[in-house]
């Protein structure tokens, strides 16, 4: 196959061709991304972990989580869309690869949009519902168990899928995903349906919707809050999951056309949704960690003195002293 464009197949029967153009900038795009995104998630849970107080908040065990499986896709998922931006095609071409690829793509992606909304329903719970875990038990009940529920399955639904599944896996090396997954091609429409909403549709518009209906009961209820001794917390919570569901408005113009393409109209949007829509479902994952350290202060001014630190010594590293000049 020619390397002068790259064929992009997805679940919603996208093909398009990325022109060479375009795919150098994504290319570039996301080579300058993903590196300094791991950096920032691998400082973000070291912090977030290594402090008791900040490990033990109940408001952030979500966001350990779904940086935990963001970090996954950004290691796995994107160096593999990485090398095939780069190579128009799949490598190492093995089954392997295809599969773990379509694994971190599908199950470990859908993992933190559903933990995502679990958060935007929870930051309700704990700002204007907080005796519901004021005990053990309710904990356990209203945190623990949606926490772990929502962690566990889309994993769950989509190890099976991808690896369990009774479908024949006709491996194409050429395309997106080399041709995945396979499922699609042997499942109830019915079930493609509840993908597609559930799964898909349903959470990134709920974590919106529920992400300004929490400025707006702040606004409503802030006299009653500021009387409360947790109200700089609560106005710290409401701030941060603000803006993370600002970010997944990158998310809705994907489904926008996905909706009004499976409702009669195959073909609009086709010439953007693939090409350029398509990748924007990424950019929630890359810029995850930045908008969490920009709403902990603490965590922001400690990261600038360690990028601070750290620019000083590559230059005195790099720069030769008076000393040194030949």
């Amino acid at each position: 196959m020619s390397q002068s464009s790259t064929p992009i197949a997805n679940n919603n029967g996208i093909q398009v061709i990325d022109p060479p153009l375009l795919r150098t900038i994504k290319l570039s795009l996301f080579a300058v991304g993903v590196p300094i995104s791991m950096s920032c998630y691998f400082f973000i849970i070291y912090q977030l972990l290594s402090h008791r107080t900040l490990r033990e908040g109940l408001n952030n065990h979500a966001i350990i989580v779904n940086l935990c499986f963001n970090l996954i896709v950004v290691m796995v998922d994107l160096p593999f869309i990485l090398s095939y931006l780069h190579l128009a095609y799949v490598i190492p071409a093995t089954e392997a690869h295809c599969l773990v690829w379509q694994f971190v793509d599908y199950g470990i992606w859908f993992t933190d949009v559903f933990v995502t909304f679990w958060a935007s329903i929870e930051r309700h719970i704990l700002i204007f519902h907080s005796n519901m875990t004021n005990t053990a038990k309710k904990r356990l009940f209203v945190h623990w168990m949606p926490l772990v529920f929502f962690s566990l399955y889309a994993p769950t639904i989509y190890g099976y899928l991808v690896f369990f599944y009774p479908a024949p896996h006709n491996y194409d090396f050429t395309q997106y995903l080399c041709g995945g997954p396979y499922y699609y091609h042997d499942i109830a429409p019915w079930l493609l349906w509840y993908e597609t909403i559930v799964h898909f549709t349903m959470p990134n518009i709920l974590i919106v919707v529920l992400g300004f209906a929490l400025v707006i009961r702040v606004v409503v209820q802030k006299q009653k809050l500021c009387q409360s001794a947790g109200w700089r917390q609560y106005r710290r919570m409401t701030k941060q999951f603000v803006f993370i569901s600002l970010v997944y408005i990158c998310n809705l113009p994907y489904i926008i056309v996905t909706i009004v393409r499976w409702s009669g109209y195959p073909n609009f949007g086709l010439n953007v949704q693939g090409p350029y829509f398509f990748y924007m479902l990424y950019i929630p994952t890359l810029v995850f960690p930045f908008v969490v350290l920009a709403t902990m202060p603490n965590l922001r001014e400690k990261f600038g003195r360690y990028f601070h630190q750290r620019t000083i010594l590559q230059m005195n590293t790099i720069v030769p002293t008076n000393n040194d000049v030949r």
